[in-house]
């Protein structure tokens, strides 16, 4: 037994609620079960429940043993004298509040259906992609759609909060905050941490400074990112740049190792990633503003539409040359920063600023991008999901990622449905 069942079946009202009794032979009558509490305190507030002749208005709270109370050192802590109720599986002795007040308690271990028990654990212990990969088929569509539609505002509300906390770090400052977002899902997932080290290394302010030439933009990006050692014509002109750069701000370089080559297409090379990130910030340096002034997918596929110098047609590592190749930004590419990073920020900043309407675009767009090709979608699709659009396939990696991989199935509209059943 876990303690976090026992709030779903308290929560969901899923016992035997016949001639309910407390453990000292009083009756019972729940008239309000009280909300679910997840900061300190006890696990259920503001709940009303008649014991005996007398109506309680107070707080539930719940253990798997009535002794976990003593253990938990709640007797010493006053935040629990308004504990109205102790529930709990199984009742081994009496308890007193911090004031000396007995607590009533009721236990439920006859009470509780035992299918429900063996549904759990079967849940726990399940090596499969998803804990309830053999049950979800029993799960209505129409559930589904509407925990997915929920499940892609939660994903939304989730990395609000993480934009949240960029502004704290950035003094609030829009550009910088979109800088550091682009630069991670430029780099992918191997080279994700490199990027957010070059954020900082070269940060927005510093690159929307110096972004009178392209050339100059590449030899702070490089520079910064160590990559300017080769000595071939091109390179050497950067690093000539940047040394004038690095003087003049008194710069400190990244060590150029952090960068990763092995196993990944030339394309997405970290090299062709920061040419392609120097002629962005060279065309658009206030791209924030941008993105809200023009909150559509063809002007944010319009901002990311773009190559690199001349130079990296012909090579996709510095100083060595390659066979001739334009280096666009590819459009999956594009989609990917569009759904991790534009779209995310235009929901904060409707959120923050209390523009409804951003916030409703932000979520239009999603519906209107294409699904997400990657190997959480893909499982999903086995198990009968066929995402039609970027606002499903969020839903689904919300629903792996913060749920299924944390085995939390009591949290899980899906598989409350199943467990409950």
């Amino acid at each position: 037994m876990k303690e976090e069942l026992l709030h779903a079946i308290w929560k969901l009202k899923r016992f035997s609620h016949n001639r309910l009794k407390t453990t000292r032979n009083e009756k019972i009558k729940i008239v309000d079960y009280g909300h679910h509490n997840f900061n300190a305190g006890p696990d259920f507030l503001n709940a009303t429940i008649k014991i005996g002749k007398t109506t309680w208005v107070g707080h539930v709270e719940i253990h798997i043993k009535s002794t976990d109370w003593n253990k938990h050192k709640h007797q010493f802590d006053p935040n629990y004298n308004n504990v109205i109720l102790h529930v709990v599986y199984e009742d081994d002795g009496g308890i007193i509040s911090e004031s000396g007040s007995t607590i009533p308690t009721l236990a439920l271990k006859n009470r509780i259906d035992l299918s429900l028990l063996n549904r759990y654990h079967k849940f726990l212990i399940n090596p499969d992609w998803v804990p309830c990969v053999k049950n979800i088929h029993q799960v209505d569509e129409l559930k589904k759609t509407i925990y997915l539609q929920r499940l892609l505002i939660e994903r939304l509300e989730n990395k609000s909060e993480v934009i949240s906390q960029y502004l704290k770090m950035t003094n609030n400052d829009w550009e910088y905050v979109c800088y550091k977002l682009l630069l991670k899902y430029l780099g992918l997932k191997v080279n994700q941490g490199a990027f957010e080290q070059l954020s900082i290394a070269a940060p927005y302010k510093l690159l929307s400074k110096n972004n009178q030439t392209l050339n100059r933009c590449e030899a702070l990006l490089f520079g910064q990112a160590g990559m300017l050692n080769s000595n071939d014509e091109y390179l050497s002109s950067l690093n000539k740049e940047y040394l004038f750069l690095k003087t003049k701000h008194k710069l400190v370089p990244m060590g150029g190792l952090e960068w990763r080559f092995a196993r990944m297409r030339p394309s997405n090379f970290p090299s062709i990633r920061i040419a392609q990130l120097a002629n962005i910030y060279y065309k658009n340096p206030k791209m924030f503003r941008n993105i809200i002034e023009n909150p559509s997918i063809k002007s944010m596929l319009d901002l990311l539409s773009v190559s690199t110098s001349s130079y990296w047609d012909t090579h996709y590592v510095p100083g060595k040359t390659s066979k001739y190749s334009k280096k666009m930004l590819g459009k999956q590419t594009a989609y990917s920063i569009i759904i991790n990073a534009f779209v995310p920020l235009l929901f904060s900043y409707g959120k923050i600023k209390m523009i409804e309407k951003l916030k409703q675009i932000a979520l239009e767009i999603y519906t209107q991008l294409p699904s997400e090709k990657n190997v959480i979608i893909d499982n999903w699709k086995k198990l009968g999901f066929n995402a039609g659009s970027a606002a499903e396939t969020q839903a689904l990696i919300q629903l792996k990622m913060q749920y299924c991989d944390r085995i939390k199935c009591l949290q899980c509209q899906i598989g409350q449905d199943i467990l409950f059943k």
